[in-house]
């Protein structure tokens, strides 16, 4: 299974400004058919002639203006329909506040990352035990950035009670282009798409609604042993730090409160405690 992560998220000083990290899981082998199908419909209602002449961004097609163009309406009608096709599936998550990746420590992974690996890995387990792991993709940034989020996230999946138990995803993170790589492009839009959904509440743009129910649709939701729902698309309490005890909510309550692995020669702090600072 192939999982491309992406991130949307507004400045600090913007007014209920969100942050929202989208995963979308697509079957190996239907990446390249679905790979060709994307192209044939962007270039159906952009007339391009090669993948890269068009990157898909949700700031692009779900803007306050994009969004009331029709054709930007019908080509995520499509695109809902086509992911529906291949049986993609995504997964979302969304806090307040403002997540800069660039303020990341390698030995903190925010929480918006630990929610989204533990969808995918129960996904994985529950759904496709055929196949050992996930490869994760993130879009690539810099080298710096980068390596700061390999090595937050090796550690987390090493080190971290939850990470440990996350057996069905590939510790090694993998970064791509987002230019030619399809899958990070959906989680483009769907993290645009839900981030704005939630800037934008209590009075959601109708369409902007519509897009969101239909991306949720495709989400994998389930029950832990306790009865509990564990929802693919939900909103996280508190900003992205410091990590706050999760609340009841309109989605369920989850809760999200983890310790890190202890170890008898390096003990990493910070790993998603309750005493980490904001960045």
């Amino acid at each position: 299974m192939l999982v491309y992560v992406d991130e949307s998220y507004q400045a600090a000083d913007v007014p209920n400004c969100k942050s929202t990290f989208a995963a979308v899981c697509i079957n190996e082998a239907h990446y390249r058919a679905f790979d060709t199908d994307l192209f044939k419909l962007k270039r159906h209602f952009w007339k391009i002639q090669q993948p890269s002449d068009l990157e898909l961004k949700g700031n692009l097609i779900l803007s306050k203006r994009a969004i009331e163009l029709p054709k930007n309406r019908e080509f995520i009608r499509n695109l809902i329909s086509l992911m529906k096709e291949y049986n993609i599936v995504p997964f979302a998550l969304v806090q307040d506040g403002s997540l800069q990746l660039s303020a990341i420590k390698d030995d903190q992974l925010p929480q918006l990352y630990r929610a989204v690996i533990s969808r995918v890995d129960q996904f994985m387990m529950d759904k496709h035990p055929e196949q050992q792991c996930a490869t994760v993709f993130f879009d690539g940034i810099d080298h710096k950035t980068n390596q700061k989020i390999a090595i937050s996230f090796n550690n987390f999946m090493f080190r971290h009670h939850t990470g440990v138990h996350c057996e069905h995803v590939l510790p090694v993170p993998n970064f791509s282009d987002s230019l030619v790589t399809p899958g990070i492009q959906l989680a483009d839009v769907i993290a645009y798409c839900v981030n704005e959904r939630y800037v934008q509440a209590p009075r959601q743009d109708a369409h902007l609604e519509e897009f969101f129910s239909g991306f949720r649709e495709l989400t994998y939701n389930y029950q832990t042993s306790d009865d509990r729902t564990v929802w693919g698309f939900r909103r996280l309490p508190g900003g992205p730090w410091p990590y706050s005890v999760p609340e009841t909510e309109e989605e369920g309550a989850e809760p999200e409160a983890e310790q890190p692995v202890a170890n008898p020669r390096t003990t990493l702090i910070g790993l998603g405690g309750k005493d980490e600072k904001k960045g």
